[in-house]
């Protein structure tokens, strides 16, 4: 399936420009376009088998398909939906006209089975959006023998079999048409799935997932409200108001990772949430199964909203990367938004305030080299020292690119870069210390089902974090490390040697390596490593006889700077030029940063 959309934010578009720059330094035929290995990734076979899963999806739908001469006259839509139903009333049609026959009173399992492999089939097949595409062209796409899972999933969301799509509607009171059913509903969601599975994006997709939506607000309501629950002065600790913020707060964490993975605009806000973060408290207070009362528990919170015994409890992480979090949406609308023009003032102040936060921070969170090699460390609390330390550094690292985009003259971006694979790396070089993640009561309820699974599962558990580690935080800063061994810049970071940055660079493609092609997004990670291996044999492989080091160089390289060669990489706010003044910087990390 295509990755769809991927923005400005993501590590994937300038690893693709980046690929394209290598084959113009190498050769043409340096590494595979990425249109080969599209045709290759998504090209349907002629035969294939539907797993049972999808099976069984697709002959839920199938089945309730109505007769033709009931589905064509329930086909129903508000007045606000009228487009919608302009073209799905002509899509209907030519549905029946082809595929009519299936759907009579008596059907069998193997009719439907082979017209749910024509649908799937076509649903594998490219989906054209162009500006110019004329209107019979873009129906043609779904319609008819062409029709595909979107279409039909969209029907069933504008079919209605209530009573009232069979009567005449006596009073303009009375509603025009019923709600969904609950089967109707189930079909849309597998009609999603099925998508989901076997396209690509497409605009089809994106109103098959709007209308989805509107079913569950009819059907289930639309008034949750965790974005606004109250706070007061004088709030009462209870039981069911922690579980909610917490649950807002583990979905608001997540979402701002997804943002930055993806550079896709954040859909929840701060700006519109009343949710305070969730106390600093136990688990096993919160559920009463100490002699603490929750009343006591108060007691216990200092005034900046941490435990005043420093004791480490899963949702004090919580608290902290959700501050993190926090700063990270502010630095996502600078990043992300087209209309509003930050200042490099702005971008020092949220820098400041990310210091000054990560220093409020409990002092048992701060992450010390030493912690990895102690083998009295408790794994959890390791493991959530390391990823609060890739928050920030994150965070830093996107400040940093903004910074360099308006001119900012002292750029930490490279040192930052640097920690952000020295400390992504022990989820792969430190395997034997990370992989358990078990030993501290207080994870349990947060990630309860490490007590459960086999250790071949635990195993897998790991590689998938891990994963999500490589690719956060791993790959985007060893873009900028693979930009800096190709156009070395003047810098005071002692740790950074032509000889360390081929360390790094050579560790990240072994994890890569490591992370299997059937994870998730493992084709992303077999590509970047594609990359950066072409990285490292161009600086290895072609030095440039009679090579001077320029003036104020800390070590000599062995391949002229002067490489025809816009890397770019990780253009994370889609500059198409080359980066201004990293060639009159980097100064070394600051300690209010580490």
């Amino acid at each position: 399936m295509a990755a769809g959309y991927l923005g400005f934010t993501s590590f994937s578009a300038v690893y693709e420009e980046t690929q394209i720059s290598l084959s113009r330094l190498q050769g043409s035929h340096a590494t595979p376009s990425d249109s080969e290995e599209l045709s290759q990734d998504t090209s349907a076979p002629d035969e294939f088998a539907l797993n049972a899963r999808t099976r069984e999806a697709c002959l839920f739908v199938l089945q309730n398909v109505p007769e033709p001469s009931r589905g064509k006259t329930c086909l129903r839509g508000s007045p606000c939906e009228a487009w919608y139903y302009y073209f799905l009333d002509r899509v209907l049609e030519s549905f029946y006209e082809t595929f009519g026959h299936y759907f009579g009173p008596q059907r069998s399992t193997k009719s439907l089975e082979e017209l749910a492999v024509i649908l799937c089939r076509n649903t594998t097949l490219p989906f054209s959006d162009e500006d110019d595409i004329q209107p019979d062209q873009w129906m043609a796409q779904f319609s008819g023998p062409s029709t595909r899972w979107e279409a039909l999933g969209l029907i069933f969301g504008f079919w209605d079999f209530s009573e009232y799509s069979i009567t005449i509607r006596k009073s303009p009171t009375q509603d025009e048409y019923g709600r969904p059913s609950q089967a109707t509903k189930k079909c849309v969601d597998f009609c999603l799935d099925l998508c989901n599975e076997f396209s690509p994006a497409s605009s089809m997709l994106l109103v098959l997932t709007y209308r989805r939506l509107v079913m569950q607000t009819i059907l289930h309501g639309d008034m949750n409200r965790y974005h606004v629950l109250p706070d007061s002065p004088d709030y009462q600790l209870k039981f069911m108001i922690e579980i909610k913020r917490r649950i807002y707060y583990q979905i608001y964490n997540l979402h701002m990772t997804m943002v930055s993975l993806t550079g896709r605009p954040p859909l929840l806000s701060q700006s519109y949430n009343t949710t305070p973060l969730p106390l600093d408290i136990g688990n096993s207070t919160l559920f009463g199964v100490n002699e603490i009362t929750l009343a006591q528990a108060t007691v216990d919170i200092g005034v900046l909203g941490w435990d005043k015994h420093a004791r480490r409890f899963s949702a004090t992480f919580m608290r902290a990367r959700a501050k993190l979090a926090m700063l990270r949406e502010e630095i996502m609308h600078f990043a992300l938004s087209t209309k509003r023009h930050v200042s490099v003032e702005e971008l020092l102040d949220v820098k400041a305030r990310e210091s000054c936060t990560i220093k409020e921070f409990p002092a048992f969170m701060k992450y010390n080299d030493s912690d990895l090699d102690d083998r009295k460390h408790e794994v959890v609390i390791l493991y959530w020292k390391l990823l609060m330390r890739l928050e920030h550094l994150l965070n830093v690292f996107f400040i940093e690119r903004l910074l360099l985009k308006h001119g900012h003259a002292q750029s930490e971006l490279l040192s930052v870069s640097f920690d952000m694979i020295t400390y992504t790396l022990p989820f792969w070089t430190h395997q034997d210390t990370l992989l358990p993640l078990r030993g501290d009561c207080e994870w349990l309820v947060s990630d309860a089902l490490l007590q459960l699974v086999t250790p071949y599962s635990l195993s897998l558990l790991h590689q998938l974090r891990a994963y999500s580690q490589i690719m956060a935080f791993g790959v985007p800063a060893g873009g900028i490390l693979c930009q800096e061994l190709l156009k070395p810049t003047l810098h005071n970071d002692p740790r950074i040697t032509r000889s360390s940055l081929i360390q790094k660079l050579s560790l990240l493609v072994g994890f890569l390596d490591w992370v299997k092609p059937t994870a998730p997004n493992g084709d992303l990670c077999g590509k970047c490593k594609t990359i950066i291996k072409h990285v490292l044999d161009q600086a290895l492989n072609a030095p440039a006889p009679g090579y001077e080091s320029a003036p104020g160089t800390a070590f000599d390289w062995d391949f002229t700077t002067q490489v025809d060669f816009d890397f770019d990489l990780l253009d994370t706010f889609g500059w198409t030029r080359p980066e201004p003044s990293l060639s009159q910087q980097t100064n070394a990390w600051c300690g209010t940063s580490r």
